[in-house]
């Protein structure tokens, strides 16, 4: 944000006086953001200068020149030496400084380093201690001496790492590991090249730089006296496997060339991350075997997360066995990682996001059952690996055409009605699934549950459940057509889920659970919903929040709970911290409790619009729900590519 105060400012103060239309169409953003923008950068200049209206444009009032001068001179010279300029940048930067002090630091002593004020520093403090709080670690304060982390070693490991796999790999390592990053990372990847090559071992790239990041790390921390513990309960089931002795080697290997001995708490952990890929119980040469068996352990996990996918979002995979062994085979080494503690950086995350947004949804729900399984909520990059086998799992139930189930209505008696059902199957067998016929004295008699469309060759003057189309008794060429255009299409596009009284402009909300409850509030207005259903969805948040990034949070309940499918969606003036993410818009799904749409067609529909920045942007700038609407018919035409 510093850094976009900066640019404004100049802009500003070389053009004398802008319009904000000029300002718009420089900095790429809509007339609403411009005015967010001014009011941002005058927070900055408390007390130094303001950005104020003159005639039918904006100019800059300096009040302290002195003071202005130096706000210009350490903004520019942080965009020029790449001092953190964001509150994001300046998060990592906290982190990577806190993670590596033993000692007290002021919040005097943080500003006047990141040349921000004590305030921008405690804003940043909540973002660091959640990042923290993901690995077991918490901030400390004392009166008088300042912040310091406390907790595991390994737990300042594992985020140290995270940041510098985040920040993409050996760029992203701080300042204070710049001389291994620099001098000894080269020589630290000989070594391990050179055992693995002595003992016919290979590791794929993600795992050699994970290695290769936590042996850099270590270095820099065994020098400060910080060690792994050499814990029990794990150290000797690790050295029976025939990972050990190639640790143990790479750490010789390490002592020879750098000076620095590894002791066995630190060999131990090298052998995990070699192991990382196939389970510990079993040798190298039995890996390819032992894959192919699927212990009761692993099974149990796998029926539970299908179920919690058949419970949050009405697919049911709990019989499809393709996908079970596909995620049993990942889970095995999963389980491993989420043990020991390991990270696998996935560089197809924003792709699957992006690509596979359902399926995404879906291993993020079942993710809490691996967290009580092992012990650790996997990563998002580990969700993104899951989410393969549930996007083939889905590809494969959309490759088998969708077909229809329908009722025919005829007044001329049962032999007429079975002709014309012949005629339907003849004209539409690829698009049909069932037809069921009957004459109008029956109808009463019928189970829609499971019926699509009726077709009736007279008026039925009542109202049903499902699309009713009154048809000739013999089809012509343009009935052939409109019909084979309408067995084409999804059974429901989905729009039916979005009401126009379930759409709130401007929700007042300070906080995630405000949002929800307002939402949840909103909804029972207009919907039959049990009275615990915000406490449903509030539970489900509290085991794996649905803010995904790009502004939006998707909240649900545990269960299918109400009579249809909808979407309340509420709109915020001010965004929401919600799980480390920046929130403007929520969006808040409730499943029907039986099948009253397709669901793969809403999901992937909804999703696709709520990653699409510019879409996201355009309904923030404009709140208006015809803009939602428009967006998501948009998304729907381009699916079936008519845009």
């Amino acid at each position: 944000m510093a850094s976009k105060n900066y640019e404004l400012v100049s802009f500003i103060r070389e053009s004398g006086t802008a319009s904000p239309a000029e300002i718009a169409e420089r900095f790429s953003v809509g007339t609403r953001t411009v005015y967010n923008r001014i009011n941002r950068a005058n927070d900055d200049l408390t007390g130094i200068a303001q950005i104020e209206r003159r005639g039918e444009g904006f100019a800059l009032a300096v009040a302290d020149d002195e003071r202005f001068a130096e706000w210009l001179r350490r903004r520019g010279d942080a965009l020029r030496t790449g001092m953190p300029t964001t509150s994001a940048e300046r998060v990592r930067y906290l982190l990577n400084d806190l993670l590596f002090r033993t000692d007290w630091v002021t919040l005097d002593m943080l500003s006047s380093i990141l040349y921000v004020s004590r305030v921008s520093i405690s804003k940043d403090l909540p973002r660091v201690e959640e990042r923290l709080g993901a690995y077991g670690l918490t901030l400390v304060r004392k009166p008088h001496y300042g912040i310091r982390v406390e907790g595991p070693e390994i737990g300042r490991r594992l985020c140290l790492a995270s940041l510098v796999t985040d920040g993409g790999g050996e760029a992203g390592l701080d300042a204070r590991t710049a001389p291994i990053a620099r001098a000894d990372l080269d020589a630290i990847s000989q070594c391990i090249d050179t055992v693995l090559d002595e003992n016919d071992m290979h590791i794929n790239a993600v795992a050699y730089q994970n290695l290769l990041v936590h042996i850099a790390i270590a270095l820099v921390r065994i020098k400060d006296a910080c060690y792994l513990p050499a814990q029990e309960d794990y150290t000797e089931r690790v050295k029976k496997s025939s990972a050990y002795p190639v640790a143990g080697a790479i750490a010789r290997a390490i002592e020879e060339r750098m000076g620095v001995a590894l002791p066995e708490g630190e060999v131990a952990y090298i052998a995990i991350h070699l192991a990382g890929k196939r389970t510990l119980d079993v040798s190298v040469e039995d890996a390819d075997d032992a894959a192919l068996v699927i212990s009761d352990e692993v099974w149990d996990v796998v029926s539970r997360m299908l179920e919690k996918v058949w419970e949050a979002f009405r697919f049911d995979f709990r019989d499809d066995l393709e996908l079970r062994m596909n995620l049993a085979k990942h889970v095995a080494p999963l389980a491993v990682r989420l043990t020991y503690h390991l990270s696998y950086k996935n560089p197809l995350l924003a792709d699957v996001k992006e690509r596979f947004p359902l399926a995404y949804s879906m291993a993020l729900e079942s993710a809490p059952v691996l967290a009580d399984a092992y012990g650790a909520h996997p990563s998002e990059d580990e969700i993104g690996y899951l989410a393969f086998s549930f996007a083939l799992a889905l590809e494969r139930k959309q490759s088998g055409a969708v077909k229809s189930n329908i009722l025919v209505v005829c007044a001329s008696g049962q032999g007429s009605a079975r002709l014309l059902e012949y005629r339907y199957r003849k004209e539409f067998g690829a698009h049909l699934d069932r037809i069921i016929v009957c004459d109008v004295s029956e109808i009463d008699e019928v189970d829609f549950s499971e019926i699509d469309y009726v077709f009736t060759t007279v008026p039925l003057n009542r109202q049903l459940p499902v699309p009713v189309r009154l048809v000739k008794y013999f089809l012509d060429d343009a009935d052939i057509s409109l019909l084979n255009e309408l067995f084409s299409a999804p059974v429901d596009k989905g729009l039916s889920c979005y009401d126009r009284r379930l759409f709130e402009a401007h929700l007042a909300a300070a906080t995630p659970d405000e949002a929800i409850e307002a939402l949840s509030a909103l909804a029972a207005t207009v919907e039959d919903l049990p009275g615990d259903f915000a406490e449903l969805v509030k539970e489900r948040e509290r085991i794996a929040p649905t803010a995904f990034g790009n502004l939006v949070a998707l909240p649900h309940p545990m269960r299918a709970v109400s009579a249809r499918t909808f979407v309340a969606v509420g709109l915020l003036d001010e965004p929401v911290t919600w799980a480390g993410h920046e929130v403007w818009g929520v969006f808040l799904i409730s499943l029907a409790t039986e099948r009253d749409l397709d669901l793969n067609a809403f999901y992937h529909t909804l999703l696709r619009v709520l990653m699409d920045t510019d879409a996201v942007r355009e309904l923030l700038e404009d709140r208006r729900f015809e803009t939602l609407l428009a967006l998501v018919r948009k998304q729907q035409r381009r699916e079936v590519g008519t845009v």
